[in-house]
C-alpha cells in the first residue's frame, strides 16, 4: 500500500514523518511502505531487483495523482479530470525514508519510474541491510536554488544555483550564510559555481560552471528562513517560494566560512602533507587523518561519512594552497614535491596550470571561445564542456594548450596526445591520470608504427 501525505506515522520512516510533521511548506508526496515493496520485489538482493520487471500498478496510480493538492486529490473523478493536465507529466524525486546514504533520484518522470524504483531500493540493499525500508515519492520542484539551513549554536545556510547534485558530489563550492541570534554575521559567495539543470526535452543533466555568481538571497531572507524550524532542514526554492524537502537532526558546529569544518575533530599540520589537499571532496576511507577540499559542503555526501566515521574535514576552501600550515604548529619543513610523471605528456595539478593565467590571459571554458581562439597559447577548461563536442573541437584547436580535466577520459586523452597538449588535473587524481595516459600513449605510438610506410 501507499500513505499519503497527512497521514504518516512514524513507522513509515523518519524523513517522510519529520516532513509530514513541520509547518514548512512541503511538495506533496506518498511513501511506498516495506510490506508493499517486499510485495512487488519479493527478494533483498540487489541484482535480482535490478533485474526485476515488478508490477507498479497502485504506485503507478498514485504517482499520477502526487502532481495534485490534497483538496483535488480527495475530490470527485470529474473534478479530478479538470485538472489532468497534472497527471501524467508530473516529475517526482525518490528516496529511502528512513536514514541511509543510499542512492536516490530526481526528475524521475512516467516512463523513468520503475528504473528509479529499482535503482533506489537495490542501492538501500547494498548496504548490507535486512528489513526493506519506506520510500518517499515526492513531487519534484525545478528549483532556481537548492539549499539547506543547518541548526548549531550558529546557525549555518548553503545554496547552489539550479539542482543540489553538484553540491551532493562534492564538485561545486556553495553560497554560504553564518547566523548568530537569529541575524547573518558572516557571508561568502564563491569565486566559480557549478550549475546543474536539467534539460526538458531530453531529460539529461546539463552542468555550466558560473564565473562571481551573485548572491542569492538577501539577509534577511536567510534570516526570516532559517527562523521558520528549530530543526536543520533542506530546501528548493522557485519564484519567490521556498519549499521544505527533508527535515534532519543534523547540528552543526561551525565558528566561520573561511574554511568549513564540515566534520568535527583536530586539524593541525600542513596542507598536502600532513592534512591530504584535494580539488573535490572524497570518502574518508581515501584519506588517513583529515582532509582539506577546495569544494563541496556541510551537506555532500562526502562530509556525511567523515561525520559518520569521524574523520575530521574541511571543505570548500578555496584558497587554501599546498604547504599552507592549518592549525597551530611546530616548525615543520613545508617543501612538497610530487611524484615525477612516468608518461609523455605534460602532467600538472589544476592549480600550477591556472597559476599562468591570469584575466588578462587567454582561458577558454566555452565552444565559443574555441574556435574564436587564435593565439598561441592558452588553458581550456574541460570539465564543463560536453565530450560529444570536445573531441572535434580539440582537433580544431591548435597552439601551446593546456587542458584541464577532471576525469580521465580515454578519447579526449587520445586528442591531448595527439595535439601534443600538456593536461592540469586534481592533484589528488594524478596517478590515476598517469596510468590512464600510459595506455594512451601506448596505443598512439603503436598506431603511429602500423601507419609507417614500409
Amino acid at each position: 500500500m501507499v500513505v499519503w501525505k497527512g497521514k504518516i506515522q512514524p513507522q513509515h520512516g523518519e524523513k517522510a514523518y519529520n516532513l509530514d510533521n513541520t509547518d514548512l511548506e512541503v511538495p506533496n508526496f506518498f511513501v511506498i511502505t516495506p510490506d508493499e515493496l517486499k510485495n512487488i520485489f519479493q527478494t533483498r538482493d540487489p541484482e535480482r531487483i535490478l533485474n526485476s520487471s515488478p508490477d507498479l500498478g497502485e504506485i503507478r496510480e498514485a504517482y499520477k495523482e502526487v502532481g495534485m493538492s490534497s483538496e483535488v486529490r480527495k475530490a470527485s473523478s470529474k473534478a479530478r479530470s479538470l485538472v489532468g493536465g497534472q497527471r501524467d507529466n508530473s516529475r517526482v524525486s525518490i528516496r529511502v525514508s528512513e536514514k541511509t546514504i543510499s542512492d536516490s533520484e530526481l526528475d524521475v518522470g512516467a516512463s523513468g519510474l520503475e528504473k528509479a524504483l529499482k535503482n533506489v531500493v537495490s542501492s538501500y540493499f547494498e548496504e548490507g541491510v535486512q528489513d526493506f525500508p519506506n520510500i518517499i515519492v515526492q513531487k519534484m520542484i525545478e528549483p532556481e536554488y537548492t539549499g539547506a539551513v543547518i541548526k548549531g549554536e550558529k546557525d549555518y545556510v548553503e545554496v547552489v544555483e539550479g539542482l543540489g547534485i553538484s553540491l551532493e558530489q562534492g564538485r561545486t563550492v556553495p553560497s554560504m550564510y553564518l547566523l548568530e541570534r537569529g541575524q547573518v554575521v558572516d557571508e561568502k559567495v564563491p569565486e566559480t559555481q557549478l550549475k546543474v539543470t536539467r534539460n526538458p526535452m531530453t531529460g539529461d543533466y546539463r552542468e555550466r560552471r558560473l564565473k562571481s555568481p551573485e548572491k542569492p538571497f538577501d539577509n534577511s531572507e536567510v534570516e526570516k528562513l532559517a527562523s521558520k524550524s528549530d530543526k536543520s532542514f533542506k530546501f528548493v526554492y522557485k519564484r519567490g517560494s521556498f519549499y521544505v524537502v527533508d527535515v534532519c537532526d543534523l547540528y552543526n558546529h561551525i565558528e566561520t566560512l573561511e574554511k568549513l569544518q564540515v566534520s568535527p575533530g583536530e586539524i593541525k599540520g600542513t596542507a598536502g602533507r600532513d592534512i591530504q589537499l584535494s580539488d573535490e571532496t572524497l570518502p574518508p576511507q581515501q584519506y588517513e587523518k583529515a582532509l582539506i577540499a577546495r569544494k563541496g559542503g556541510y551537506t555532500s555526501t562526502d562530509a556525511y561519512w567523515a561525520r559518520e566515521q569521524e574523520k575530521p574535514a574541511i571543505f570548500s576552501a578555496e584558497n587554501v594552497k599546498e604547504g599552507e600550515k592549518i592549525g597551530a604548529i611546530s616548525q615543520q619543513d613545508t617543501n612538497f614535491e610530487t611524484e615525477n610523471t612516468t608518461v609523455a605528456t605534460g602532467l600538472i595539478s589544476i592549480a600550477e596550470a591556472e597559476a599562468d593565467f591570469n584575466s588578462s590571459s587567454e582561458y577558454i571554458d566555452s565552444y565559443k571561445d574555441i574556435f574564436a581562439f587564435n593565439g598561441a597559447k592558452a588553458v581550456l577548461d574541460a570539465r564543463m564542456l560536453q565530450s560529444e563536442g570536445l573531441r572535434p573541437a580539440l582537433k580544431y584547436i591548435q597552439g601551446d594548450i593546456v587542458v584541464l580535466m577532471d576525469r580521465p577520459d580515454e578519447e579526449i586523452l587520445a586528442e591531448v596526445v595527439k595535439n601534443d597538449f600538456s593536461l592540469g588535473v586534481p592533484k589528488e587524481k594524478i596517478r590515476v591520470f598517469e596510468d590512464v595516459l600510459a595506455r594512451v600513449e601506448k596505443k598512439f605510438i603503436l598506431d603511429r608504427l602500423r601507419n609507417l610506410p614500409e
